[in-house]
This record gives C-alpha cells, sequence and structure tokens, in this order.
C-alpha cells in the first residue's frame, strides 16, 4: 500500500474517534471501508415489485398542449363517504392493492378511514391491520377482470383501490399514510392493457389538500415501457383536461365537521399497444435508487477517496438510514474547517429533494475546481433519505408511526423518531467540534412555483445578516426567486428542523430549501433543473468561503460578498414575509396520543403518555377495589340475615340503587364486622407421645391461651416491643419478654404469611411444631 492510501486510512480513523467523543452517541456501525458497496436491502411492510430502472438518461421535456375544464356535475352529486361510494359500486370494483382486504368491513371505530393501514409494533417485526385484523391473515376477495389493469405493489406506490364508473373512465382511490387517517396528495401507480389510441379518464377522489398547482398547469408525471424502449424516453410531464376541484366526498371523521376531500381528474391518450405506463405526483425518486446511487459513487476510485458513509440508526421498519462526509483526505488546516450540513426526504412524498441532494453529492466528489475548494475549507455532513420508511411504504408525508418528521425536532422520541433522534444528536456533536455555517433542509412544494427558501431572522428588517446567503443563491440559481422567500419564526412550524436548530445552535443560516412541483413561470422542471439546484447551491457556498477564508490565503482585496448583499437587501423595500402558500401538516391526520400508544412497546412511550398510562391503571385499581368491596359486603350481609336488617335501616332511602354500596361503611366497622364472623381456625395439636419434658406441653397452653384472649378483645398484635426482621420465606419476629421474666426457653415466634396482607394477628393461620428447645407458629 502507498503512503497516500495509508494517510487516509489514518485520516478517517481519527474523524471516527474524534466523533464518537464529541457526541457520545450509543454504540453505531463501524465506519464502512472505502470502495465497499451497500447492500440493497429494501424493507416494507408488504411484499413489493421491482421497478424499472428508471433515469438512466435524462430527456428534455415534451410538453402537451392541455385545457383546463372544473367539471360542475361534481357540485351536483349528493354528499356521502367513501364507505357509502363503494358499497354503490363493489360490483365495479376492478383493483385492490391487496386482495385479503374486505372493503364492506365496518369498524365502530369513527377514526378508521376508509383507505387506512394501522402496523403494530408491539413485536419484533411490525404487523398491519386493516379496521382492526391482521391484513394478511385475511382470506383472499378477488375483485373482477377488466382490460385495464391497475397496480401499485411497488416502491413508493400508494394506489389503494381502483372502480370502472363508465367506459374509459376510472375512479381511484389512493392509500393513507401508515397509521394516519389522511395525508393523500402523492400518487404513484402504473396502469396496462390499453389499446393505442384509447383515452382514458383518471379520477382520484381523496387529496386533503384545498389547492394545488395542478389548476395553474401542472401535469402528472408519466413514463413508458414501450417509448422508453424506442425513442430512451424516460419521465416526462403529460395528460390534458387536469382539474384539481372540491369532491363531494365527507371524510370520514370527524363527522361533524363535514370536511370534504378533493378531486384531481386528468387524461391520457395511450400511444402503444400492451404498454405499461407509471403515473406519479412528481419524478420519482425511491429508497433503492439512492442506494445504487451511492453505490455508482463507492464503487468509482476517484470519487470514493472524498466521500464516507456510516449507518446512522435503523428506522422502525428494518431500514438504514445512511450519513455521508465528504471532505478532502489532506490533513493541511484540517482544524480550520467549517461544517456543513445537509437534509432531505423528512417528508417522503417530495422526491425534488433526492434529486437536488444528488446534484450536491455529485459536485462534491467530483474532480471540478470548485468542488475541490470546499473539500479543502469544509467539512458536509449528508442525511440523503431521513424517512426511508415513508419513501418505501408509499407515504406522503409521515413515517411508519403516524406522525411528521418535520415536526418533532423539538423533543423527538428516541424510539419513535429514531431518525430525528440521532441526526439531532449528531448535529449537535458535531457543531462542538467545529463551527457549522450552513444548515440545508430540502424539500418539495405543491402550492407555489419556484424554488426558494424559508429562513429565520431576529429581526424583522430587510437588511439582515440571515438573508445574505439567501440572496446569494437567488443570484447564482436561475430557477430561484427571492422575493418568494420567507424569514419568519412562526408558532405553527416551532417544532421544525430548521427553527430548532438555528434556537439551539445559534446558526445563522438554517434554511428550508423548497423546489416546487411544477416549475417556474409555467414551466414544468426537469430532472437535471433538480440537480442544477444542488450544484447551484455548491457555488454559492464556494463563493461564501473565499470571503471567510481571506485571512488564510491573502486575498484581502477582494470585495466583501457579504457586505454587497447587505447593501443590495438594504435597497429592497420592506416586505411582511407572508407566505400565503405555506405547506402545513394536517393536524387531523395524526393519531392522537392515546392512540399512538397502543401501537407501540412501552419503551417507546413518551413522559406524556406514559403519564396517560399511569392515569388508566389507577382508575382500572379504583375500579377492582370498588368491586372488591362490594363483593365483600354482599357476602357478609347474606352470612348475617340481623347485620344485613341492620344496614338496610341506616342506609337512605332511595328509589335508585347507589352506584357504590360499601362506600357507607367506615373501615373500622368492616373490620369489626368481618372479624366475628370469620370462622375460627382450631390450632394444630403437638402429638403428646413425641414430647420429652410435660413443662414444655404446659408453657404451649400458656401461649394458646394467650391468643384466645388477644381474639376475644378483637386487638391487633403489639408493636412496641417486636423488631421486625427481613425473610425471604416467612415474616420473622423477635419476642423480648420485657414486662415479665423469663419463664421458659421459647425465644422466637415466626408468623407463616398465608396471603392476607394487612390484617390482624388473629386472622393469621396458626402453625406449630416442636422443634428442640424452640417453638415456632
Amino acid at each position: 500500500m502507498n503512503s497516500k492510501n495509508k494517510n487516509n486510512d489514518s485520516s478517517s480513523e481519527d474523524d471516527a474517534k474524534v466523533y464518537e467523543t464529541l457526541t457520545k452517541l450509543p454504540p453505531a456501525n463501524e465506519l464502512m471501508p472505502r470502495k465497499l458497496t451497500i447492500d440493497i436491502d429494501v424493507k416494507s411492510l408488504f411484499p413489493l415489485k421491482p421497478l424499472p430502472q428508471f433515469n438512466q438518461i435524462y430527456s428534455t421535456f415534451i410538453e402537451e398542449i392541455q385545457t383546463i375544464q372544473h367539471p360542475i356535475e361534481a357540485q351536483q352529486q349528493e354528499e356521502r363517504t367513501l364507505l357509502e361510494y363503494f358499497e354503490e359500486n363493489k360490483q365495479n370494483l376492478i383493483y385492490k392493492r391487496f386482495d385479503q382486504l374486505d372493503l364492506s368491513k365496518r369498524n365502530p371505530n369513527d377514526r378508521t378511514y376508509f383507505s387506512t393501514l394501522f402496523a403494530n409494533f408491539k413485536k419484533q417485526y411490525p404487523r398491519v391491520y386493516f379496521r382492526g385484523d391482521p391484513l394478511f391473515d385475511q382470506k383472499l376477495i378477488p375483485c373482477q377482470t377488466d382490460q385495464l389493469k391497475f397496480d401499485s405493489n411497488f416502491e413508493s406506490g400508494n394506489l389503494f383501490c381502483a372502480f370502472k364508473r363508465a367506459d374509459n373512465v376510472y375512479d381511484l382511490i389512493l392509500q393513507n399514510d401508515i397509521n394516519t387517517r389522511g395525508n393523500t396528495q402523492w400518487f404513484f401507480f402504473s396502469v396496462t392493457g390499453a389499446q393505442a389510441g384509447q383515452t382514458v379518464q383518471f379520477n382520484l377522489l381523496n387529496h386533503l389538500k384545498s389547492s394545488s398547482l395542478f389548476n395553474e398547469g401542472l401535469q402528472p408525471a408519466i413514463y413508458s415501457i414501450k417509448e422508453n424502449e424506442i425513442n430512451k424516453k424516460e419521465w416526462t410531464r403529460g395528460g390534458f383536461n387536469i382539474s384539481y376541484f372540491k369532491s363531494p366526498f365527507i371524510k370520514e371523521y370527524p363527522q361533524t365537521m363535514k370536511a370534504k376531500y378533493y378531486q384531481l381528474r386528468f387524461s391520457y391518450t395511450f400511444q402503444h399497444n400492451n404498454d405499461k405506463v407509471y403515473f406519479a405526483h412528481s419524478y420519482p425518486y425511491t429508497y433503492t435508487n439512492l442506494l445504487e446511487f451511492l453505490n455508482s459513487i463507492l464503487i468509482n476510485p476517484e470519487k470514493n477517496q472524498h466521500m464516507s458513509r456510516k449507518s446512522l440508526c435503523t428506522t422502525l421498519g428494518g431500514n438504514t438510514c445512511e450519513v455521508l462526509t465528504i471532505t478532502s483526505n489532506s490533513m493541511q488546516r484540517r482544524a480550520y474547517r467549517k461544517g456543513v450540513v445537509f437534509l432531505a426526504r423528512q417528508h417522503p412524498g417530495e422526491p425534488q429533494g433526492s434529486y437536488v441532494m444528488q446534484g450536491i453529492i455529485e459536485y462534491l466528489t467530483s474532480n471540478n475546481p470548485q468542488a475541490e475548494y470546499l473539500r479543502q475549507n469544509c467539512i458536509f455532513k449528508i442525511f440523503p433519505m431521513m424517512n426511508t420508511d415513508g419513501v418505501v411504504n408509499g407515504n406522503y408525508r409521515c413515517g411508519l408511526e403516524g406522525s411528521d418528521f418535520n415536526r418533532r425536532w423539538k423533543k423527538p422520541n428516541k424510539y419513535l423518531h429514531p431518525t430525528v433522534y440521532y441526526a439531532k444528536k449528531y448535529i449537535k456533536g458535531f457543531s462542538k467540534e467545529r463551527q457549522i455555517i450552513l444548515v440545508i433542509d430540502l424539500h418539495g412544494h405543491s402550492r407555489k412555483q419556484s424554488s426558494f427558501v424559508y429562513g429565520c431572522a431576529y429581526s424583522s428588517q430587510v437588511k439582515t445578516i440571515e438573508r445574505v446567503f439567501a440572496l446569494l443563491m437567488a443570484k447564482m440559481n436561475p430557477f430561484m426567486d427571492y422575493s418568494s422567500c420567507t424569514f419568519r419564526v412562526e408558532s405553527s412550524k416551532d417544532k421544525t428542523a430548521r427553527i430548532q436548530i438555528w434556537r439551539e445552535l445559534k446558526i445563522n443560516w438554517v434554511y428550508t430549501y423548497e423546489c416546487s412541483f411544477y416549475g417556474q413561470q409555467k414551466k414544468h422542471f426537469q430532472i437535471k433543473d433538480y440537480i442544477n439546484c444542488g450544484v447551484s447551491i455548491c457555488n454559492s457556498l464556494s463563493q461564501i468561503v473565499k470571503d471567510t477564508s481571506k485571512e488564510f490565503t491573502n486575498q484581502a482585496n477582494i470585495p466583501d460578498i457579504q457586505q454587497q448583499m447587505l447593501e443590495e437587501l438594504g435597497k429592497m423595500p420592506q416586505t411582511d414575509d407572508q407566505d400565503q402558500g405555506s405547506d402545513t401538516s394536517q393536524s387531523d391526520a395524526e393519531l392522537s396520543d392515546d392512540e399512538i400508544i397502543q401501537l407501540f412497546q412501552p419503551k417507546t412511550y413518551s413522559l406524556k403518555q406514559k403519564n396517560f398510562l399511569k392515569q388508566l391503571d389507577t382508575k382500572k385499581k379504583q375500579i377492582t377495589t370498588k368491586q372488591t368491596l362490594v363483593t365483600q359486603k354482599n357476602s357478609i350481609l347474606q352470612e348475617s340475615p340481623s347485620k344485613n336488617q341492620q344496614q338496610q335501616d341506616k342506609l337512605p332511602q332511595s328509589s335508585q340503587k347507589p352506584k357504590n354500596i360499601a362506600y357507607r361503611i367506615p373501615p373500622h366497622v368492616k373490620l369489626r364486622q368481618i372479624e366475628p364472623i370469620r370462622e375460627q381456625q382450631q390450632p394444630i395439636m403437638v402429638d403428646k407421645s413425641c414430647q420429652t419434658d410435660d413443662w414444655m406441653y404446659r408453657q404451649w397452653l400458656i401461649q394458646i391461651g394467650k391468643q384466645k384472649k388477644q381474639e376475644e378483645y378483637q386487638s391487633q398484635t403489639p408493636t412496641k416491643n417486636i423488631y421486625k426482621s427481613s425473610s425471604q420465606s416467612a415474616t420473622r419476629f423477635i419476642v423480648k419478654n420485657s414486662s415479665k421474666p423469663d419463664r421458659g426457653r421459647i425465644d422466637s415466634i415466626s408468623l407463616v404469611n398465608s396471603g392476607i396482607q394487612k390484617t390482624a394477628f388473629s386472622q393469621q393461620r396458626q402453625i406449630m411444631r416442636y422443634s428442640g428447645s424452640n417453638f415456632m407458629y
């Protein structure tokens, strides 16, 4: 091995040791050796089919002519739920994602939506439930065949069922996020069996957001297998007669509000016979795509020397969350390198973030001089896919536990949100090692065009340091619109990664970078445009790094970039930073705390959930104690008629029977009632034939007489002359005869616990045996 490789290995080992000492994380996997590929092992809650090799060549966009038509007939339909729609159209059902599902089954729980699946994590492997029953334990219920065949049993697919409403008209219902009652905006499914020239209308019935870019010109993403084989076409935008409007279907919960779904309608003309065509909200980027992309870098000898990977943690679904480190192997000025953090795919239904992240990784591992300069002056920590479980299972916004990852950064749970918990801890440890100058969280936006950022600022003034890097990115990136950027700390987004990192680590440049599902100026973004956005972020960062490292490079005569940006900000008019198209989480779609705790083991409970469980336990104990008191009272009344009559005279006369009969009886009265009725248990006599001393036998009779006197006066055992000692099998008392002189050789008395706790001495079972010079009873 040459000296260069030795230096590389030593530097990587030093980084690993420094990181582990600073972050104090639980034991993690060792740093993976370079030039070693990642095993592509995707784990989902149900079996998945492989997808074609998408995005091998990035083709140009061919825009189709479309006309937006808002339907009028939807307003004339009667309001109903999806369950009622199924009962009326069950004979037209042509596709179910799972043949085991009995969609006609009703559940008394009103909070269950029509297309909701729940995953129970109380066992080692999660089990999927549909309306209370295990998914794969149900019987096969096939649906009728049709000319068109739908499918979504592949990675990131989420079509729940399909109905044929008329010739070439199909109603589709999307699957909700796992363990939620909504979050249906992302869609991904395939259609086969169509003929060339056949035009089909698709109606997606259960979207949640009230507005969408589909009414402004956005088209679904389409991929044709035959078109790719013939013309080498990749994902394109297509479809016509596209409209997005309020659906006549009412949400199942809460029924009192009568909130409605929203419906997407579009038509498509198939180009080839027996073709398989995929339809999606945007260009999909799966977990398998990420692993294949990382493997392509790890096997490249020119790129793998700049990047190392590590397993951050294991998700609830069993997948791995990767963390990448990109920097130069040289030890020169290593202690002065700045820290930069990138995150992506907290929301699994926003694949734009993965394409931007791919552009960042490709650029930073390239031989570009600017990339080499960044590697020599920065250390990049990259989390390429935070919500791997959601991406695999076709979720739009949440993970498998049913919560939005980007609303859990204030106090993440180690077991419910492992990726958020360990990523936050990782970033905090990284900030102790070196100064972090930039943190960017990559997302997609479904209501606004272009790309923009959400930032944080202490002041509402325009000329602030927090806006400098955002303005620089807008100048370097032709796809970014600075006028759409906002710098507000809203209470509704207080638990996001952006606000929590900015607030806890005091970093000025913490942004949420949003890329539109549509594009810019009525023109769709292509995949290469998203990748170029990532490259533009790196170019902007190189300008800032050069500006902050002048003292080391003797470039003090170069104008200050930050000062130039501040001067331009000072010339801009004051804005109110109102975000008119914010993508906020659907609070009514997530489960409540008492519903979440039923899905997980006790170790995953938060403090609030544990307090809730304690309240339930106390209520159960109160109910059981009341029931035992009632049973004891009834038994007493049955055994003693006279007591029964006396007690009835004391009770108030009422037409209604009191709920708790025993609460009126004081404890000391209950004890006196129970004592006389209890049968007197005869003591076990000692066989006189085995005795050798008559005086011993007389001493035993004296002790029995004392016990009978105690029973007559109904007094408990005196404690002033008794000292208790611990024992596993019995409770031992050492009796001191302080009041009377020693009358014999009785040294100790052992009371055997008979199972009745906290009772008088007279209630214990008396057992006597002769043991040398001691009597034990």
